[in-house]
């Protein structure tokens, strides 16, 4: 019997408790995965359930694989394909694989990307005849989504519409979803709905599915959505048998949907739950967890809890201003190639995370000048790439011939000589047909186009279906390789003589090994399983974290990762934090820091410039520092700041030396109290202010009196802004 000898006493009573449903509510580097692996294996070993019957949901690809890994490890003799863990996605995937005839779809339908998504949204504005500019694809997949994941129906949205413009948005909505359907297709929002459909249309299949996972175990519960909940209450809500694990200081994810109420307000959905915290701490040190706990203990709707460690206080937080973002990145390259040389650190050690993507540039640049190996987590990922894209759209297209997307893209690649004007004849007919594109081909006889291009049709029809015909028996990376031979894709890049031509070659043979690779690992998989495993991929898929190089990635890629040392850029604020739009945003940045922080095991830097170029600008913006440093005690704090002497050209910014003079240095600017300013006898020019959306800024100018006065602020980020004294919703800071 596996025993839980490496469990502290909460950690075991929450592997034993099976007869209540479980919250756990498992703080930072608490050990919430030993946990869940070792209440997997005495489900199984104690034979209260069997391995088949036990569902165990993740929220990336890289924690089911270890959580796999690991329930392996100690279950050796257990059959791998008896595990049913994996992501929310992947899970729906999977069971909507055997269900898909219930809903309306076909067991082969493609799993649809964002770009995918805008270009259908994109297709359906220019047919109705709409301003591209004012319907945006991006902006309308993004309604849609958050529609889709409130449970809002396209009559509902139009139902609720106020305006032409929202009635628009409503059809378009609709036509989307038609489109989906038309072109056997999901996309991820869809993924999460579908089975809610099937279990609510369809008690059989909700039946067989409880009966089939009679124990289920959810991890990072706090970053659940809507959907994610109900697919939860409707497995588990029946037989109650269910363990969550999450952190609400960690619930990072409201941007996209994830409903931080979930995890706190567990008991109502499930009202006998036994409710464990575990608190112990085994990866950072004293000093790391304090500064973390210093800033998130802000947030007043969170659990009350405070990680403790019995790990020594370690390193002192280094807290370092720098002139600009190239001096800031100079810093962190000069420390890191101090600490290899003299602190026996491989460049693996080492995280820098950032707020946005955008940051990476001025540290790149550096790592590069000074030949540091380094990875970026994020950025252009390889599946996104032109080329990879245009060989999975051939293979998607095999897979499900009514994917018109898929089609579009490759019907004239490499070039065949069908131009739009033959595809929109081909379109007509198949809308007229109610037919897929690839199906209205054999109709090419009768369409009027040049006799050249008919031919063409036709062996572009003939080679789908007959790789298709293969694809149930053949492995998929040898219709991978059947294709790339018949439609020569090698010579279309290598005849080229390009570099970046013959990279793009370099790109598919990668992509051929990685189907290879997948294919040896999973002998029984076919090729709309290889294609649903790259559709559910995220950017940690492709982290090798046995490289010995330095980790560059946002702090929402870097959740549930640990390094010895850790840098984090760009504490100002408008940046980090972002300060979107109210108190809620405020409490998520709050979350990410403590996110960001707990991800160090030994060392913590944090960084912030006085000013930034920021989109792409040639001018630098004036940024003062993020309020979380003000939060940290100035004792756990080692400050590096600019020399006193240290001056920089004004030019043409003639509130430079105020900022410089007023950057908030240490623990003696303290915020003055949060006095709301009322009246204009409490506004003076020259007072630090801080407004809810736009952070702290400097007062320039009043003009009138009383609360019709008009204040202009300057706010970092060089965001200027004129507000009305009686609705200015500014707190002083200091005069």
């Amino acid at each position: 019997m596996n025993n839980q000898n490496n469990l502290n006493k909460q950690q075991r009573e929450a592997v034993l408790e099976i007869e209540s449903p479980v919250l756990i509510f498992a703080g930072a580097g608490s050990g919430k995965t030993r946990v869940l692996t070792q209440k997997i294996v005495h489900l199984i070993e104690s034979n209260i359930y069997p391995a088949h019957k036990i569902l165990s949901v993740t929220f990336t690809n890289k924690a089911a694989t270890e959580m796999k890994t690991r329930v392996k490890s100690m279950l050796p003799e257990m059959n791998d394909s008896s595990l049913s863990i994996g992501t929310f996605h992947s899970i729906a995937a999977r069971i909507l694989r055997f269900e898909a005839q219930y809903l309306g779809y076909e067991r082969s339908f493609t799993i649809y990307d964002t770009e995918d998504g805008k270009k259908l949204i994109k297709d359906i504005v220019k047919e109705m005849d709409l301003n591209a500019s004012m319907y945006n694809a991006r902006n309308i997949l993004s309604i849609i989504s958050s529609n889709k994941n409130n449970f809002v129906s396209p009559d509902e949205l139009r139902e609720k519409s106020k305006n032409p413009y929202e009635t628009k948005m409503a059809d378009i909505y609709e036509k989307y979803q038609e489109r989906l359907i038309n072109n056997n297709a999901m996309d991820f929002d869809e993924l999460l709905l579908q089975p809610l459909y099937l279990f609510r249309d369809f008690p059989e299949r909700l039946e067989f599915y409880r009966q089939r996972y009679q124990y289920i175990l959810v991890d990072e519960y706090q970053d659940t959505n809507k959907p994610q909940f109900e697919f939860v209450k409707y497995l588990a809500g029946d037989h109650q048998r269910i363990t969550v694990v999450g952190d609400d200081d960690q619930s990072i994810y409201g941007w996209r949907g994830a409903d931080i109420t979930n995890i706190l307000e567990f008991e109502k959905t499930f009202p006998d739950a036994n409710i464990i915290k575990l608190e112990q701490n085994y990866r950072s040190t004293k000093h790391i967890l304090k500064a973390a706990h210093s800033v998130v203990k802000h947030n007043t709707k969170r659990s009350p809890k405070e990680l403790w460690t019995d790990n020594n206080d370690g390193s002192l937080i280094t807290l370092k201003q720098s002139e600009d973002e190239r001096g800031e990145a100079k810093f962190i390259v000069s420390r890191i190639q101090r600490s290899y040389k003299s602190d026996n650190k491989k460049f693996g050690d080492f995280a820098i995370l950032y707020r946005t993507n955008a940051q990476s540039r001025a540290i790149e640049e550096k790592l590069i000048h000074g030949t540091i190996p380094y990875s970026i987590v994020g950025g252009l990922k390889f599946f996104e790439r032109k080329e990879i894209k245009d060989v999975l759209a051939y293979l998607r297209l095999i897979a499900n011939v009514k994917d018109n997307i898929s089609f579009e893209r490759v019907v004239n690649f490499p070039t065949r000589g069908l131009g739009m004007t033959t595809i929109r004849k081909l379109s007509i007919r198949a809308g007229q047909l109610n037919q897929s594109l690839l199906e209205a081909m054999e109709t090419t006889e009768t369409l009027e186009i040049r006799p050249a291009q008919k031919e063409v049709m036709k062996k572009f029809k003939v080679l789908i279906d007959d790789l298709k015909s293969q694809s149930d028996s053949k492995p998929a990376v040898e219709i991978c390789r059947s294709l790339i031979k018949e439609i020569s894709l090698e010579a279309h890049y290598l005849n080229q003589n390009s570099e970046d031509e013959a990279d793009r070659w370099n790109n598919v043979e990668e992509l051929i090994r990685g189907i290879e690779l997948f294919c040896d690992e999973n002998p029984e998989a076919k090729l709309s399983d290889y294609l649903e495993n790259v559709s559910l991929q995220t950017d940690l898929d492709r982290w090798n974290d046995a490289k010995d190089s330095i980790t560059l990635m946002t702090v929402h890629s870097a959740k549930g990762l640990e390094f010895p040392v850790v840098f984090i850029t760009g504490l100002e604020e408008r940046l980090f934090p972002l300060r979107v739009n109210d108190e809620q945003d405020l409490d998520e940045e709050r979350r990410l820091f403590y996110v960001a922080m707990t991800r160090a095991k030994e060392k913590v830097y944090l960084t912030h410039a006085q000013f930034r170029r920021r989109y792409g600008g040639d001018a630098p913006s004036y940024m003062m520092r993020s309020e979380f440093i003000d939060h940290i005690p100035s004792e756990i704090l080692d400050e590096i700041k600019l020399p006193a002497n240290k001056k920089i050209s004004t030019g043409n910014y003639p509130d430079l030396e105020f900022w410089q003079a007023n950057s908030y240095r240490g623990q003696k600017n303290k915020l003055a109290g949060d006095k709301q300013i009322e009246g204009e006898g409490d506004f003076k020019v020259n007072q630090i202010v801080d407004h809810k959306m736009w952070g702290r800024g400097k007062v320039l100018s009043i003009e009138g009196m009383g609360e019709k006065a008009k204040i202009t602020v300057l706010f970092s980020g060089d965001i200027r802004k004129k507000l009305i004294a009686k609705y200015a919703g500014l707190k002083l800071l200091s005069s």
